[in-house]
């Protein structure tokens, strides 16, 4: 005989939510498996193009000086 048991909504919510955190990082993972391996020709190359599409979009910092980097570092870096 199967037992039902009953959930509410806000416990689904924090489960689907979850669920949803997880294939990004499964997501993720996959991709990075897919790259040439560290150090590479291949995988220099593909860096660099990274690292031009960050700049292009943005999506980089500029700092003044060695103390404003130190102090964008997460605290478990410092």
């Amino acid at each position: 005989m199967a037992q039902a048991s009953s959930v509410d909504t806000k416990t689904i919510q924090k489960i689907l939510s979850r669920l949803d955190q997880l294939s990004e990082d499964i997501k993720e993972i996959k991709k990075k498996l897919s790259e040439p391996p560290y150090g590479s020709e291949e995988w220099w190359t593909l860096s660099d193009k990274k690292a031009r599409e960050d700049i292009k979009a943005g999506r980089y910092k500029v700092f003044s000086k060695p103390d404003d980097l130190i102090q964008d570092l997460p605290k478990s870096l410092k």
